[in-house]
């Protein structure tokens, strides 16, 4: 069954160090190494930014949360709205063109690829009317894939690259085309890992 993990009791510290194990699942997190792996990959640059959003969003600081879109933007090009919910374990190796609404929720360990759209169907019908994606724990949406509308990515499905999802994506589904279709199934396996999970059990993945 599907699982979201959301970012509800963790701090700024606890979110980012958690996308950093991402890069070094091996090592234990710090200030250290989060600055070393921001002067290496602009993925972290763009994890640091997003939560800090987050944080400014959790605490009634639009104005700022916004200012941190631009920033974003300016920085990895990555057009982050203030308002969506990024559990922990984000992982955006390529984070250039990616564009997230602000009513996604994206469960734990979640990887994007660059160019990723996902949002509403129609930029002109509120958002209350049209609805979000939803991304499970453990999924993988590849380069330019476009996630449209109120649509609801399975723990461990991959959406494929240039692939367009108009309709949910069952869990551990890789789904491929304009618009998707299942063509096969993955193992719960988090990338960077190479541990194969037990259907539910997220322990290992923490």
């Amino acid at each position: 069954m599907s699982s979201l993990t959301t970012s509800e009791g963790l701090g700024f510290r606890d979110l980012v160090f958690s996308d950093l194990q991402r890069y070094r699942p091996n090592e234990r997190p710090s200030w250290p190494g989060v600055l070393m792996r921001c002067l290496s990959n602009p993925g972290m640059i763009a994890s640091i930014i997003l939560r800090a959003q987050q944080m400014a969003m959790r605490r009634g600081r639009v104005r700022t949360a916004f200012a941190l879109r631009t920033l974003g933007m300016v920085l990895v090009s990555a057009d982050f709205v203030p308002g969506m919910d990024v559990g922990p374990g984000l992982l955006m190796p390529h984070p250039n063109g990616i564009v997230i609404g602000n009513g996604l929720k994206v469960g734990a360990n979640v990887s994007f690829g660059g160019g990723v759209t996902a949002g509403v169907k129609q930029p002109d019908v509120p958002a209350d009317e049209d609805g979000y994606p939803v991304i499970c724990d453990g999924a993988i949406v590849l380069a330019h894939a476009v996630l449209a509308g109120p649509v609801r990515v399975g723990s461990y499905a991959q959406i494929g690259a240039n692939s367009v999802l108009l309709s949910d994506a069952p869990d551990y589904a890789v789904m491929f085309g304009v618009p998707a279709r299942k063509i096969a199934t993955r193992k719960a396996v988090i990338p960077g890992s190479f541990e194969e999970l037990i259907p539910g059990d997220t322990a290992s993945a923490d």
